[in-house]
């Protein structure tokens, strides 16, 4: 089993966690470099990955390289990120098979460890990976201006970086409240409301901001 993690008291309690509830051969790495040197010398069965292994490779292209390596390799990413697209990867090149774990959704090492015992198998199937994606809701434009208006943009400073309306993008923060099932408020409060859903799908909370 192949644990890939920058974080070192992550990786290290991980690790820990995994070989006291049983398991067998845990090799762990911080960098993608690092663990796919790993994989080729030890042919990991099944791998946890986390998405965002700060710069550089992401555990996305990580593990794109252990499927080409082992086409039954299990493949487990676990993230705060809700959405993969927020670190610009697109969920189509995503390996069949994958399962996805939220961090936040984490209680129990059993978690974990049921996830990479069935990863293996599922790899065998071409399946979407299991994320219950931000972007099933959302369009990659729409998706684009939740980022915008989390970091501050104005309607007017967004429109200028799409290349659209101020009116356009109005028209596009309605329709994500929509979509988002946000509650008609006044705009400075539906713009923190909309901030607070691309914050939250990474992972963040931004507490009692109002």
């Amino acid at each position: 089993m192949l644990v890939v993690e920058d974080d070192d008291l992550t990786r290290i309690t991980l690790s820990s966690s995994l070989k006291a509830a049983g398991a067998d051969n845990v090799y762990s790495a911080s960098t993608a470099s690092e663990a796919l040197t790993l994989a080729h010398k030890h042919l990991p069965t099944a791998a946890l990955l986390d998405l965002h292994l700060g710069a550089g490779p992401t555990g996305l292209d990580v593990a794109r390289q252990l499927r080409a390596q082992n086409s039954r390799i299990g493949i487990v990413i676990l993230t705060s990120y809700e959405d993969p697209r927020l670190l610009g990867e697109n969920p189509d090149f995503i390996p069949a098979g994958t399962k996805y774990l939220l961090k936040r959704d984490i209680s129990d090492i059993s978690v974990v460890t049921q996830a990479l015992s069935s990863a293996p198998s599922s790899s065998k199937l071409l399946s979407r990976p299991n994320m219950k994606l931000l972007g099933s809701k959302l369009s990659e434009n729409q998706l684009m201006i939740l980022k915008l208006v989390a970091e501050g943009y104005s309607n007017s400073e967004i429109a200028r970086r799409r290349g659209v309306s101020d009116k356009a993008v109005e028209g596009t923060l309605t329709r994500l409240a929509n979509k988002l099932g946000l509650e008609k408020d006044s705009t400075s409060n539906q713009r923190v409301h909309i901030a607070r859903v691309y914050f939250r799908a990474l992972g963040l909370n931004l507490g009692d901001v109002e």
